[in-house]
């Protein structure tokens, strides 16, 4: 007993040193959480999670027999499968009957499994895992329809005390060293068509020697109690019987074999579904006949059906929560399972530029019976069953309540593969990175599926937000956003574009607030909350740099004001009236909306700044002016003034001015044309009221003169024009010198 213990370490060792050395690998220690080991309904279970991956890798098992690695071939034969997950996992399945399990009555089921990575750089690193699971309980026959083999194993026959047996077939085998193996025989039955009754159509049978079948890709095995049965799909023997519409893939065998001298055969037949699924609304359909005729004798006794996902059965309560259905349709069993559901996986692919889902699960399905042969079957399938990818429009979520001033909208649901790289706000690219740093807020929304959503926050005040003002205080806020995301394992890339709006009456509109100096209008606007949407007019002229440089304009600017001092005379100020009082001007503030370029609100801020001498040109060939008397010396009485025409004296007066107010075409004023403008002039003379006009050499005020004169284009729109006495458009030929080339006309 010792010895042969002995024996099988030493052979293990062999087998890992033998490893290493063809391969030049390392062996090494897992990192945590990339590996995972189940036993799960007769399957050993492990996976490797997509990150540890490498360039290549392979899957190596360890028996009696050696080291073998588990090739496409070897996995059929051997009762392997190997397969990528939709998240990129990749996993390993293996039966309990597989090549180099090892079975014991008091340790379980046992199986070395190497998982070799190769790197970069070539070097390959193995890590070793002894996967043990319990003893499994068999039925008497047991059937199994995996994604790539078949497999059938059933109770050996328990011959009686006393029984002679059959002769074997004709020549009789030859007795053998290994129990008899190389005696055994095989026998196919292969019907020539697929027929819904395979009963009534001539059958044509194929014997083989174990070691035929063998090379033809049938395993068949035998324990002490049970013989087994495996090959893969497609095999030479394997024929396709359409049954309630459904195709099976059917193996009709018979094995013979003897125990001393009885002969004994077993019925090793095995049939699966082909049926690979089909969308139905949004379900995914899989179904399967509830009878299998090629496997059934006699009366057949239902014991129930079972379904799970994954390699696991669940519980009826499990399938109504999570929407699954199974239901018997004319002798069909059929399984729904909705788009989406809690037990597959949802898979993200980009087609045509749109985002497009797929999805995918692992259906397991167990159906057990009775008959006249076995009283008890279990029947087994592992079916992936997945749909084509299809558009799949991403959800935006408008959780924006206006109160609170945020725009706060939602992107999903998105599967695990899926990942947020940024968002683009109106023509800002916004790294998720830098989105906290910009005054915005993008979070991840798990959910308890494992499904997730991408929450973005963004302030209404927030310059990326667009503004609109629609009046009435009302202001649209838009927020423009692309989010840029990413899948998984390969990269690619999708967006997903939408613009929110909401509507809130919180504007504020620019205040205006004036008052007078001696020489200038000082007007303070403030801003309000939305400035950017409006433009301010002084008069006609818009506020701009030009007009503050041009103009005159002082301008001085705080947070949430700005003050603009607007001399007198200059651009944007408007005149009502002359008086002795002084000059009465005006500066009418108009505050636009720039896209519609509607008057909102309107300013007119008035005062009166006194002047000494001013002439006026009204538009309506009308002049106005005021005179100085005080700047002769003596000073000159107001009251003894007049113009050309003496009866024309001033309107108004006080003690140094006097006002004049007249018609061009009358108190003498001449008229005449200078180049393109239209000229008037009068003059301003020393006019005693009561006295003779004094002579020249013995006057003082004899030649006091002051020239008046407007002038108009000839062919245009005439203007109000004001005058300081120093900028008075005088002709250059006074009134009282005769110049030939003005046309007079006195007035």
């Amino acid at each position: 007993m010792f010895s042969s213990v002995l024996a099988v370490v030493l052979i293990k060792m062999l087998s890992i040193l033998l490893l290493c050395v063809l391969s030049v690998c390392v062996p090494s220690k897992g990192p945590v959480g990339m590996f995972r080991t189940e036993c799960r309904d007769g399957h050993f279970w492990l996976t490797v999670g997509s990150g540890f991956l490498g360039r290549m890798f392979r899957f190596d098992t360890e028996g009696r027999s050696g080291v073998h690695t588990v090739s496409d071939q070897r996995a059929a034969i051997c009762g392997y499968t190997m397969l990528l997950d939709s998240w990129g996992n990749l996993v390993l399945r293996a039966s309990y009957l597989a090549c180099d399990v090892d079975t014991r009555e008091h340790t379980g089921i046992q199986l070395m499994v190497w998982f070799v990575n190769k790197e970069a750089n070539d070097k390959e690193t193995s890590y070793p895992f002894l996967l043990t699971c319990p003893l499994q309980q068999w039925s008497p026959r047991e059937i199994m329809c995996e994604e790539n083999y078949m497999e059938v194993s059933v109770k050996k026959p328990i011959p009686p005390v006393v029984q002679k047996g059959q002769e074997w077939m004709t020549p009789p085998p030859k007795r053998s060293e290994q129990g008899g193996m190389k005696e055994w025989r095989v026998v196919f039955r292969i019907p020539p068509g697929a027929q819904e009754d395979m009963m009534s159509t001539p059958v044509r049978e194929q014997t083989l020697t174990l070691m035929e079948a063998e090379q033809l890709g049938y395993h068949i095995n035998f324990t002490g109690s049970r013989i087994l049965l495996r090959c893969g799909y497609s095999s030479p023997f394997s024929y396709v019987l359409k049954v309630k519409g459904i195709d099976l893939e059917v193996i009709s065998i018979t094995i013979f074999y003897r125990y001393q001298w009885t002969l004994f055969k077993v019925d090793a037949s095995v049939a699966c579904s082909l049926y690979k699924g089909t969308m139905d609304g949004t379900y995914i359909l899989w179904s399967i006949p509830q009878i299998l005729p090629p496997l059934v004798q006699g009366p057949v006794r239902n014991q129930g059906a079972r379904m799970g996902v994954g390699g696991r059965l669940l519980s009826a309560c499990l399938i109504q929560q999570r929407g699954y259905k199974m239901e018997v349709r004319d002798g069909v069993v059929e399984v729904r399972i909705p788009f989406g559901a809690v037990g597959g996986q949802i898979k993200s692919h980009v087609m045509a530029g749109r985002y497009s889902q797929s999805y995918s699960v692992d259906l397991f399905y167990v159906q057990q019976w009775g008959d006249a042969q076995w009283t008890l079957t279990r029947h087994r399938s592992f079916r992936p069953l997945w749909t084509t990818p299809s558009p799949h429009s991403p959800q935006l979520v408008n959780l924006t309540v206006p109160e609170e001033g945020d725009f706060s909208v939602t992107l999903g649901v998105f599967p695990p593969d899926v990942s947020l790289a940024n968002v683009t706000i109106a023509t800002l690219t916004v790294p998720l990175a830098g989105a906290e740093e910009l005054g915005l807020r993008v979070t991840q929304v798990p959910f308890p599926n494992g499904t997730h959503a991408y929450l973005l926050q963004v302030p209404f005040p927030h310059p990326l937000v667009s503004q609109k003002y629609l009046g009435g205080k009302y202001r649209r806020y838009t927020l423009a956003v692309t989010f840029t995301l990413l899948i998984s394992p390969h990269r690619e890339v999708f967006t997903h574009s939408a613009s929110v709006v909401c509507d809130l009456q919180d504007v504020v509109l620019p205040r205006v607030e004036g008052r007078c100096t001696d020489k200038t209008m000082k007007l303070t606007l403030h801003r309000g909350n939305m400035d950017t949407q409006w433009a301010i007019f002084f008069g006609n002229h818009r506020l701009e740099p030009d007009l503050v440089e041009f103009g005159g304009y002082s301008l001085e600017a705080a947070d949430d004001y700005f003050t603009v001092e607007v001399p007198l005379y200059s651009l944007g100020m408007a005149y009502e009236d002359l008086s002795l009082q002084g000059l009465l001007a005006n500066v009418a503030v108009s505050v636009l909306d720039v896209e519609t370029g509607a008057v909102e609100q309107t300013f007119i801020q008035r005062c009166t700044f006194h002047v000494r001498e001013l002439m006026v040109c009204l538009p309506n060939s009308w002049m106005v002016v005021v005179v100085d008397t005080a700047r002769v010396v003596p000073p000159l009485d107001p009251r003894d003034i007049a113009l050309l025409d003496p009866s024309c004296r001033p309107k108004e007066m006080d003690r140094t001015r006097a006002l004049f107010s007249f018609s061009l075409d009358s108190c003498g004023t001449i008229q005449g044309v200078e180049g393109k403008d239209l000229v008037y002039v009068n003059e301003v003379r020393y006019m005693p009221r009561y006295l003779p006009i004094p002579q020249p050499f013995f006057h003082p005020f004899y030649y006091y003169r002051q020239p008046l004169g407007c002038r108009y284009p000839l062919n245009g729109t005439r203007t109000l024009a004001i005058y300081q006495s120093r900028l008075w458009p005088l002709s250059r030929t006074r009134p009282s010198q005769h110049n030939p080339s003005l046309r007079a006309e006195r007035g």
